[in-house]
């Protein structure tokens, strides 16, 4: 998958700080996040409009805003790793918003947005509150048609999940965003930091990683993931790993990191050779004995030997190039 992503606006915006976070789930539909932190400095007019752009977003996807998820304590912990020791509602309903106050890092406004979804893009319409304190921030959940978000190759012994992240990047700028961009008169947003999360199983290994990008890897918290987000399914116990990069100062930004899915083990490896010695060992043992009759059908002359190993073969080969996929 295309993983390319533009973050346009009409007016002048600085993004301060953009959150991407993953979710990979192999049997399940796979989900990215998006959340944007700006200053209130950003509103000329009522209402300001951001536009996502990136080739796989269809009319018809489903986008939904978090503002309820994150209007609570342990959800609040979990996304901005900081203990929230307060929340206030922006309006008179807690629909318009959330300001949260945390012990360590600056008050934070959460806002809702009103999403319209199109073929290569998403617009966020987020109106300018009545209250505020700290900077503004919404956060929204993309659900996946595609099983994987990575690049995905598979191979006989493992499979390879790439991801592939670029943001902003105008080198190869697609047309269909030059043509977004021209006729709805759009500029780039600049962007301050960014922060990429990727969820992945716990069997999956992380074979590459830029090492001057990469924060750490820590074991997802599984109850607080159920808490934040109880409408995704995917996930019942922990066996999940988050792999955290982050880069900031930039034009533009790039995250490649590779994991690999092992589907051959060494328990495997060694059943395919033991199984190989004893076809040969049937195979051995009948032609001690096979006695071509002319008055009777070939079939009929055929060891049951013979029958035996081709059976182990044919199993063999579904065994060696089915992968197995572990449940979760």
């Amino acid at each position: 998958m295309d993983n390319t992503y533009y973050i346009l606006a009409k007016e002048q915006i600085c993004v301060n700080r953009l959150h991407v976070c993953t979710w990979e789930f192999p049997d399940e539909s796979s989900y990215i996040e998006f959340g944007m932190e700006f200053p209130n400095e950003s509103f000329i007019k009522d209402s300001i409009t951001l536009y996502l752009a990136t080739s796989f977003i269809k009319k018809n996807d489903s986008v939904s805003c978090l503002l309820k998820n994150l209007s609570d304590r342990d959800n609040g912990r979990f996304i901005f790793n900081d203990v929230v020791s307060g929340i206030d509602n922006v309006g008179e309903d807690s629909r318009d918003g959330s300001i949260l106050k945390f012990e360590k890092r600056d008050k934070l406004t959460i806002l809702p947005c009103d999403i319209k979804v199109n073929d290569g893009f998403i617009s966020f319409e987020v109106k300018k509150p009545n209250r505020y304190e700290g900077n503004l921030y919404f956060r929204v959940l993309i659900k996946l048609r595609k099983g994987t978000i990575a690049i995905k190759k598979s191979g006989i012994a493992q499979t390879s999940y790439i991801y592939d992240f670029k943001i902003n990047e105008t080198r190869n700028l697609p047309q269909n965003i030059y043509d977004l961009k021209k006729n709805k008169g759009l500029e780039l947003c600049k962007i301050e930091n960014v922060f990429c999360l990727h969820a992945v199983p716990d069997n999956f290994v992380f074979s590459f990683i830029d090492s001057s990008k990469q924060k750490n890897i820590r074991k997802l918290e599984t109850l607080a993931f159920q808490r934040y987000l109880p409408d995704v399914r995917g996930l019942s116990k922990d066996c999940y790993n988050i792999m955290f990069l982050k880069d900031g100062k930039k034009d533009s930004y790039s995250f490649f990191s590779m994991c690999t899915e092992e589907t051959i083990g060494s328990k495997q490896i060694a059943l395919a050779i033991g199984m190989n010695i004893l076809c040969s060992l049937l195979f051995a043992f009948s032609s001690l004995r096979f006695v071509k009759v002319p008055s009777i059908e070939w079939y009929y002359q055929v060891p049951w030997e013979y029958w035996v190993a081709l059976g182990i073969l044919l199993f063999l080969i579904l065994y060696l190039f089915t992968p197995l996929k572990r449940k979760l």
